[in-house]
This record gives C-alpha cells, structure tokens and sequence, in this order.
C-alpha cells in the first residue's frame, strides 16, 4: 500500500485500561513501521513524556469520569472539535476512531472509519435480565438504550465499521439494520514477543487468574458461586483477581456469603508489567463471561501459555473451542464451570495440551495478521 497520512482518534494511548489501549498502540506502531504518516488525536493524559515517541499527538481535555463506560461521551464532543481545527489546516487520507462510538458528533470527511469494539447496546436485553445478574440494573439499562440510539447514528455516519469479531459483526448489522458493505472484520492483535517470558507456575498451591474491570459482565459472581464445588472436587484454590468494578463490594460480600471470602485477593488494577508476571505464576485463566465480543485478555493468557476456560458466548467460541485450546462453558452455570476447573487442575496433561495448543493459537493473532486485515479496509474506503 502506498504512503498514507492516517489520523488516528483513541481515547487510550499511554495508558491501557482495555482492548482499545492496546489495539492503538499495536495499530500505530505497524502503521508507523511500514511507511505511513499517522497523526494521534488523544486525551491529554495520555501523553508519552519520551520526547523520542515515534507518534505525532494533538491532545483534547481529559474526559470526566475517566474509569466509567460512558467516558467516551465527552471525548466525542472534544475529538470533533479538535479535528475540526485540524482539517482547517491539515490533509489525511483517512480518519479511523478505535472506538467508533467516540465519532458521533464528528462530520465534514469523506473517508472516516471507526473499531466496534463490542456488541452489548446493539443487543439489548429485557430488563428482567438486566435485573437478575447485575446490581446496577436500571442504570445500566438505561445506559444501554441511551447508548444504542447514538451508536445507531454513529454508525450510520461513518464510510466502514471494524468489528473485532463475526459476532459482534453479525448483531450490529442486524440490530442497526446496516449494509453488509460496510462492515468488515478484523481481529485485534497482541505484540507476541511481550509473552516470551518463562512459566514460573506458583509453588504454593494452585493459583487462579481472572482479569478485566466490568467484572459482573465478565462473570466473577459465577466463578465465585462455582468455589465450593471446586474445593470439593480438587481441594483449596487461590484466585487472584485483577482489575476494578463500582460494585465490587457486592461481589467480595457474595465470597463472604458462599464461604470463599480467603480464597480470593483483589489486586485492582496492576500495570502490564504486573499482569505480565501474574500470567506466568498462574496455574489457569477463568473468564465466565455473561457476553463478550472477543476477549483479550484470553488472547493475553494462551498467549502467556495459562490453559483457559472461558463461556460459550459472543465473540469467545471464535478464540477458544474443541476442548483443544481452552476449554467452554454455559454462561451462568457455577456447576459447570467448577468442573471446569477442578478437570484442568486435576490433570496435568489436559493443562499442558490446553496450554501448547493455547499459544499456537495465540500466535495466529499477531501485528502483521491485524494490519494486513486493516489495509485491506483502508483499501476498500479509499477505492469507494
């Protein structure tokens, strides 16, 4: 592909709180690498102080409410803004948010593409489903619906949409009633030679890994509720869990209920470095997500060489399956899920199959597999 002037808008550069974090940093650093001139419109926090930083950065105000989902409502005022002045005096080629949301009031260029980088306000449920597995149901409800009549607009809007997996591609074309034309797929990616280090597996009995903040959706209420059945069948674990939630309390107060508040440490959030070190002392990764377009911190985990088990649900089973590289489970089933887990704790050579096999997978996710995807996106916007 020929030199392109590429202007990337993510709320997430220096620091990487999600998938998005890391898909900009990866998608950058490719883009970079092979030629193209990429401008960053970001937060102001999110600043390198490296003055040797290889991205050229226009920075907006930090947006309120910085550890909430709904961040991204302020930031899309301030990206258009930003843009606007830029476009003033500036040419790109293209323009490509990494959170298509975050492009809702942007207008004014023809080639504008944006990441979808989950399916849940596309997919509303009733709200007796909200109400049977999340504490904060009505505002998470409301905040769904509101969310989906922008993301509805905002989509409409843009020249092409990225989904991050044929699930969450398949239920925003549906639920947004959008032309097969403009959606395309493309994994996110992980930098492999980040999980090169060697496994350090815990000496002190086996340690269970979950990680990622939303941890009602991610289902840790079921990993907690599975603890007796899994002690019963293998004996005592430790489960380290790493990330933040609002309604964190309610679940350390579930540990409580079932008898398994010991079992469990709470980290918060740790840096990669830290994450980093986890995924080799752990013995298994558990992530019983309610939903989840892709997941990846499962990419992260059997690319470190944890063995997985996860939920049949979303983007997941595009991942992880076959009982060959992880192993799957009903969403909601702590029965099931506790054998799961005491069958990969148990058996030494499930674990090492799962784990080997995990990282071959893992493999086929890599920068070059992402960018080649995401060029032929640009290649097909900038053809139209």
């Amino acid at each position: 592909m020929n030199p392109l002037s590429i202007c990337i808008v993510s709320q997430q550069y220096k620091s990487v709180i999600s998938g998005i974090g890391l898909h900009t940093r990866n998608l950058i650093s490719g883009l970079i690498k092979d030629g193209h001139r990429v401008l960053l419109v970001t937060q102001r926090t999110q600043l390198f102080d490296d003055p040797d930083c290889p991205v050229e950065i226009v920075t907006v105000p930090a947006a309120f409410f910085q550890n909430s989902q709904a961040r991204w409502i302020g930031l899309s005022w301030s990206f258009a803004k930003r843009l606007r002045e830029l476009l003033a005096r500036e040419y790109f080629d293209l323009i490509h948010f990494t959170d298509a949301r975050e492009s809702l009031w942007f207008k004014g260029h023809p080639t504008v593409i944006g990441n979808v980088n989950d399916y849940y306000a596309a997919e509303l449920r009733p709200f007796r489903y909200y109400k049977r597995y999340y504490a904060d149901a009505r505002e998470r409800w409301a905040y769904y619906h509101f969310l989906h009549r922008c993301e509805r607009i905002a989509f409409r809007r843009l020249k092409a949409l990225v989904a991050n997996s044929h699930y969450t591609l398949e239920a925003i074309r549906r639920h947004y009633r959008l032309p097969a034309e403009k959606v395309f797929q493309c994994y996110k990616s992980i930098n492999l030679d980040s999980f090169n280090q060697p496994r350090t597996p815990c000496k002190e009995g086996k340690l269970v890994l979950f990680a990622g903040g939303n941890m009602q959706r991610k289902g840790l209420g079921t990993l907690i509720c599975a603890v007796p059945r899994i002690e019963k069948q293998f004996g005592k674990v430790t489960f380290c869990i790493v990330g933040a939630d609002k309604n964190l309390n309610k679940l350390k107060k579930l540990a409580q209920k079932v008898g398994a508040a010991d079992r469990f440490f709470f980290s918060g959030w740790l840096p990669n470095e830290s994450l980093l070190k986890l995924y080799s002392q752990a013995h298994l990764f558990v992530m019983p997500s309610l939903a989840e377009a892709f997941g990846m911190v499962l990419l992260e985990a059997m690319a470190s060489g944890i063995p997985v088990v996860a939920t049949k649900v979303g983007g997941i089973p595009e991942l992880v399956g076959g009982e060959e590289n992880g192993l799957l489970v009903r969403p909601d089933s702590p029965d099931e899920l506790a054998d799961a887990v005491a069958a990969v704790l148990s058996n030494p050579g499930l674990s090492e199959k799962l784990s080997k096999n995990g990282r071959k997978r893992a493999e086929q996710f890599g920068i070059g597999a992402m960018l080649e995807c995401t060029y032929g996106v640009y290649e097909a916007v900038l053809g139209r």
